[in-house]
């Protein structure tokens, strides 16, 4: 048996010399959304592997070199806090140092020895009053976390008996709040003999899902009728309508209309007459579906720009590019690299107290102009 040449350019477009319909049009429209999304999805894959190779090979291995050159200066902060030779004034600049650079080391590592530093630094003193409100207004927090209602001010939280009694009342009277809404649920249902009758709108799109699901079916019959490997006699004939089911079924476990029309153009089951002459209730059926198709490809390719964005660091805002994306993957490996350079000729001044002194004069600076 000849072997049938499969067109590689079939395209369900309704091309007409007549004016085309609101449908036809609509059908166009949504046939090239879902081709542009798809184009999308394909350059975002092409690049995944160019990307994968820079971000593994380089931003984070050099990633990992910024956290442990930084952990690096925080120890030799904590080293020369002591020394002999500063002032008061200097060791205020060295704790205010170490808070600020632990506190953003400790955002992408879990190292123990930078987490004790940076509390020793940060300790509260326990006689200032402010520090007594914010444990009291912790305490309370946590509690409201736990419990999902407000200990009000005249509560001590010192105090666990006080705490706990006020607990218990609010417990109790939760208790009694959902008997009553629980009672009252009971006489509702018991008043209800029948379940309520659907509105029209619903049952427009109960009718409707169902006409989709129908559409979707009749064109997957069709094909799988066409393409039933079992009815072919030749065995590369059978083969290779074998590996066309194949792609039936998956379009169809996934919906997708202008894949199941595509095959069909494919195999010449359709052709541009057909689907010009498409009623326009047909075509609306098959416009739901194609809407349904444009949405999930929109969230697929939301969702992986977001997964781009986040891994450079980035607060996921609107679309992006692969170019967008790999011009933002190359600044931070360049600025990574810089931020390493500094970061190490930073720890040669702890070797002079000449060159100490001046330097925390210069990251006095820097740190005021952060505030």
């Amino acid at each position: 048996m000849a072997k049938k040449t499969i067109a590689t350019d079939a395209r369900p477009v309704i091309e007409s010399q007549q004016p085309v319909s609101k449908g036809q049009k609509s059908f166009n429209m949504l046939v090239e959304k879902i081709r542009k999304r798809r184009a999308t999805l394909a350059e975002w894959e092409a690049y995944s592997e160019e990307f994968n190779r820079r971000y593994n090979g380089e931003y984070i291995p050099q990633r990992r070199k910024f956290d442990e050159v930084r952990t690096q200066l925080i120890l030799r902060l904590d080293q020369s806090h002591e020394m002999k030779g500063l002032t008061k004034a200097e060791r205020n600049i060295i704790a205010d140092l170490i808070s600020h650079i632990a506190d953003q080391v400790l955002e992408s590592t879990d190292d123990p020895v930078v987490a004790e530093i940076f509390d020793r630094y940060n300790a509260p003193d326990p006689a200032d009053p402010a520090t007594e409100a914010a444990i009291q207004e912790s305490l309370r927090s946590s509690f409201k976390e736990v419990f999902a209602f407000d200990i009000p001010p005249e509560i001590d939280m010192r105090s666990p008996e006080d705490v706990m009694r006020y607990l218990q009342e609010q417990l109790d009277e939760e208790e009694r709040a959902e008997q009553q809404r629980s009672q009252a649920r009971a006489a509702y249902h018991a008043e209800r003999k029948k379940a309520p009758k659907r509105s029209k709108a619903e049952e427009r799109a109960l009718a409707e899902e169902a006409e989709v699901h129908l559409s979707l079916r009749e064109v997957y019959r069709k094909l799988a009728s066409a393409l039933h490997p079992d009815r072919e006699a030749d065995p590369a004939e059978r083969e290779r309508k074998a590996a066309l089911m194949q792609r039936v079924n998956g379009a169809y476990a996934k919906r997708s209309l202008l894949d199941l029309l595509e095959i069909q153009l494919e195999l010449e089951h359709i052709d541009q007459a057909a689907l010009q002459g498409a009623s326009e209730q047909r075509l609306k059926r098959w416009n739901k579906i194609l809407k349904d198709q444009v949405q999930d490809l929109e969230m697929e390719l939301f969702e992986v720009d977001a997964g781009f964005q986040m891994r450079c660091g980035m607060t996921p805002v609107g679309s992006t590019s692969p170019k967008i994306i790999k011009r933002v993957l190359n600044d931070y490996i360049r600025d990574l690299n810089e931020h390493v350079r500094w970061f190490e000729d930073d720890l040669k001044v702890f070797d002079d107290l000449k060159r100490l002194k001046p330097w925390l004069r210069t990251m006095k600076a820097q740190l005021q102009s952060l505030d």
